[in-house]
Order: structure tokens, then sequence, then C-alpha cells
């Protein structure tokens, strides 16, 4: 897990400026709705950038994270099994 603090508003590197610039391409696109959303991933094999776009909580996008990665699991044959660990 990265050490790197949690940045609001303002990309922190290449990937994250990448990012970045497809939502404003999301957001100039003439089939954009204000309710879209958007999780962006961007890796280069030695580091990996996120933007989260149109969600107001974290908690959010991450449920809506774990409902594709379930779908996606599905469609190859397999199923996601979430175990909790720890304390929480």
């Amino acid at each position: 897990m990265s050490n790197a603090k949690r940045s609001e508003g303002q990309p922190i590197d290449r990937l994250t400026r990448l990012a970045d610039a497809m939502t404003r391409a999301l957001e100039a696109d003439p089939e954009y709705h204000d309710d879209d959303k958007a999780i962006i991933f961007l890796d280069d094999d030695k580091h990996g950038g996120i933007v989260l776009f149109g969600y107001d909580e974290d908690f959010d996008a991450m449920a809506n994270l774990f409902v594709h990665l379930k779908a996606v699991f599905e469609a190859n044959g397999k199923t996601l099994m979430i175990v909790p660990v720890g304390d929480g």
C-alpha cells in the first residue's frame, strides 16, 4: 500500500494528471450527464494512479468498484468473495 497522502482537486503525478485529463474529456462529451461517475485507473508497471470522478464519497466509489469487479468475475465464470479481516 502506498504512503502517498490522499489528494483532492489537483493531480499529484503523471498518471493522475492523465486520468484527470480523461475526466475533462468526459465532461466535454455531448453525451455526458451530470450524474455520470467514473473511476479511472492507470498503471505503468511501476506506479499506479487513480482518479475518482463524480462521487461525493469515496465509499460510494468503492462500493461501485466491487459491484463491477463482481460482474467481471462472473462474466469469466468465477466468483468474487470478499472476506473481512481484522477488527472492522
